[in-house]
């Protein structure tokens, strides 16, 4: 019988028949489903028998394409879709996909036709264009919603209770974080107030005034497109009429 190769098969609590879950390569903390039963973009195997759980009604069996279709009418992508789990996931146990993997080997040494090849960027490839990744992927990955706030608390602990700028998460976790959060909540400074953490200012900007854009104006006439992007957005705190009510101010002074 064909071996699957070794992997690091993480294990954590959970209310199985046997009390514990293989997560595999997933990274935890994990986000609930609204069902009450497993995490968004896992499957969830028990570690003694084997089995699935149904993240549909909280069932545990071996083939969990057949249960959800017969007991909830849903085929295995509609399945996969609504619970975060990527297209190439197998909904059987270990035990069904070893015994399916030998007989496809001895097929394919004995029909050609059984060889089967995928185009590129076809409907089931994981880098399909236009198309969001499953939260699988994410989880898979470290970079979900709970995961990043996992990491920005881990940050903030090492730092004796100090709330990380960008920067510092940057400087820890890559420039990508910065990207994932703001896909993930838009504001990193209201992120921090809803997590309980003082939210801070970047040293990365300087400290903008009326005063400091009056005088940029007045330095730079009659060329008005001279602020860069961190002090366009700083602008409209001091003016909130933007450009228009800062030229007349600069007029008046005039």
């Amino acid at each position: 019988m064909p071996k699957y190769p070794k992997l690091i098969s993480k294990k954590i609590k959970y209310n199985s028949p046997s009390g514990e879950i293989i997560i595999g390569k997933y990274i935890p903390p994990f986000e609930n489903n609204s069902t009450g039963f497993g995490f968004k973009g896992v499957l969830i195997e028990d570690v003694g028998t084997g089995k699935l759980q149904c993240c549909e009604c909280g069932y545990w069996c071996e083939n969990l394409s057949t249960h959800i279709f017969a007991k909830h009418h849903l085929t295995a992508l509609q399945y996969k879709m609504k619970f975060g789990l990527l297209q190439s996931t197998a909904l059987k146990s270990k035990r069904l996909r070893l015994r399916q993997c030998k007989v496809m080997i001895e097929l394919r040494k004995k029909y050609k036709q059984c060889n089967m090849t995928f185009n590129r960027n076809n409907c089931y490839a994981s880098n399909r264009k236009n198309k969001p990744k499953a939260v699988e992927s994410q989880n898979k990955y470290g970079v979900c919603r709970l995961q990043l706030i996992a990491r920005i608390k881990e940050l903030s602990k090492e730092m004796n209770g100090k709330t990380p700028t960008l920067l510092d998460l940057k400087d820890r976790y890559g420039a990508i974080i910065m990207t994932l959060l703001h896909e993930r909540f838009g504001s990193y400074v209201q992120l921090c107030r809803k997590i309980g953490l003082d939210p801070v200012t970047s040293r990365a900007n300087p400290k903008y005034s009326r005063e400091y854009f009056i005088e940029k104006i007045l330095s730079n006439e009659p060329n008005f497109r001279i602020f860069t992007v961190n002090e366009g957005r700083a602008l409209y705190r001091y003016f909130p009429g933007g450009m228009k009510e800062l030229k007349d101010i600069v007029k008046k002074i005039k």
